[in-house]
C-alpha cells in the first residue's frame, strides 16, 4: 500500500483519537480487531455512531466471520449516510485482511464526519431500521429518494406541458389539423414514453424490494440455520454430560460392589477367626479332660494291680503250704 495513504489516516483520525496507536504496520492491512477498537475509541470520543453498536459486538472476542461482516458493513453504510459519499470497500474484503487502501479511506472518511461535527443519530436510526445502501451510488440513494427524485421529475414535466399550451394560446397561433394531429401524436409518445419510464422505475423499485426481501429471507435462514447448529451443539453437549453422569454412576457403583466384597471378606475372615478362637477354646478345655481321664485310667490300673498283689501273695502261700514236709515231727 502506498505510505501516503497510511499517512493521511493519521494526520486525519489522529486527530480525532489518541489510541489505538495508529501505526502503518496496522494501517497497511488493518484487522479486525484494530478497526473495531478504532470505532469504540470513536463512539467514546465523539460520540459518532453512538447506539450502532450492541454491547456484545463491543465487547466479545468471539465473533465469527458473518458477524465481522456485519458489524463492518453498519459503520460503512452509516458513513456513507452521513457523508453523501460512496465508499467502494467491501467487509469481506476487509476481513480477509485485503483492500487496504479502502479500508484507509473509509477511516478518513469517518475522522472527516468527526472533524466536521457531522451527526449520526438520524443515520443510525436508518441502518438499524433495515434500509439498504447501495455501496456504488451516493447515500442518498435510498427507495424514498427515488421516489421523490421520480415525483420531481413528473412535476416538471407537467410544468413544462403546461407551459407550452399557454405559451402557444398567448401567441394565438392558428394550427392547420395536421399540426394538432403531428403535435398530438408528439404528446401521446411523450405520455408513452413517461409512462414507460414509471413502469421502468417501479420494476427496479420492485426488484430492488424483491432484492431486499430475497436478503432478508437468506438472513433470516442463515440465523435459523445457525440457531439450529447452536441447539444442536447444546444437545450433543448434554448427551455427552449425561454420558458421563452415567459412566461416573457406573463407576461408583462399581466401586460400591468392590467395597461390598471387600466388607463380606473381612466378615468371612472374622467368622474364620472365631470358629479358630471356638476351637481353641474346646481343646484348651478338653485337655484337661483328657489327662484326668488319662490319670483315672492310670489310677484304675494301678489299683488293679494293688488288688492282684495279695491274690498273687495268697495263691504262693496255698502253694508252699500243699506240699508234703520230708521231716514230720512225730518222725523225729
Amino acid at each position: 500500500m502506498n505510505a501516503a495513504v497510511a499517512k493521511k489516516t493519521q494526520e486525519t483520525l489522529g486527530k480525532v483519537i489518541k489510541k489505538p496507536a495508529l501505526t502503518e504496520k496496522l494501517l497497511n492491512r488493518p484487522p479486525f480487531r484494530f478497526l473495531r477498537d478504532i470505532f469504540v475509541e470513536v463512539i467514546k470520543s465523539t460520540g459518532f455512531m453512538k447506539g450502532l453498536y450492541g454491547e456484545s459486538e463491543l465487547s466479545s472476542d468471539a465473533l465469527d466471520k458473518d458477524s465481522k461482516i456485519a458489524f463492518l458493513q453498519k459503520a460503512i453504510d452509516v458513513v456513507m449516510l452521513v457523508s453523501g459519499e460512496p465508499l467502494a470497500v467491501k467487509p469481506v474484503r476487509i476481513v480477509c485482511g485485503h483492500e487496504p487502501e479502502k479500508t484507509n479511506e473509509m477511516l478518513q472518511a469517518i475522522a472527516k464526519c468527526c472533524l466536521n461535527k457531522m451527526s449520526s443519530d438520524e443515520a443510525v436510526r436508518r441502518v438499524l431500521s433495515g434500509e439498504k445502501i447501495e455501496p456504488k451510488t451516493k447515500a442518498s440513494t435510498s427507495r424514498s429518494q427515488d421516489k421523490e427524485n421520480r415525483e420531481g421529475r413528473e412535476l416538471n414535466l407537467d410544468k413544462e406541458e403546461k407551459k407550452k399550451i399557454t405559451a402557444n394560446n398567448d401567441r394565438g397561433e392558428q394550427k392547420d389539423p395536421a399540426h394538432h394531429k403531428e403535435q398530438d401524436s408528439r404528446r401521446r409518445d411523450g405520455e408513452k414514453e413517461h409512462h414507460r419510464g414509471r413502469e421502468r422505475s417501479d420494476k427496479h423499485q420492485r426488484r430492488e424490494q424483491e432484492g431486499h426481501t430475497k436478503d432478508k429471507s437468506r438472513e433470516q435462514e442463515r440465523d435459523k440455520e445457525k440457531d439450529k447448529a447452536r441447539s444442536r451443539e447444546k444437545d450433543r453437549e448434554r448427551h455427552h454430560e449425561r454420558d458421563k453422569d452415567k459412566e461416573r454412576d457406573r463407576e461408583r457403583h462399581h466401586e460400591r460392589d468392590k467395597d461390598k466384597e471387600r466388607d463380606r471378606e473381612r466378615h468371612h475372615e472374622r467368622d474364620k477367626d472365631k470358629e479358630k478362637d471356638r476351637d481353641r477354646h474346646h481343646d484348651s478345655h478338653a485337655a484337661p479332660e483328657r489327662d484326668k481321664d488319662k490319670q483315672r485310667g492310670r489310677g484304675k490300673e494301678r489299683q488293679r494291680e494293688r488288688n492282684k498283689e495279695p491274690e498273687e501273695r495268697n495263691k504262693s502261700g496255698e502253694s508252699s503250704n500243699s506240699k508234703p514236709s520230708l521231716h514230720h515231727p512225730e518222725d523225729i
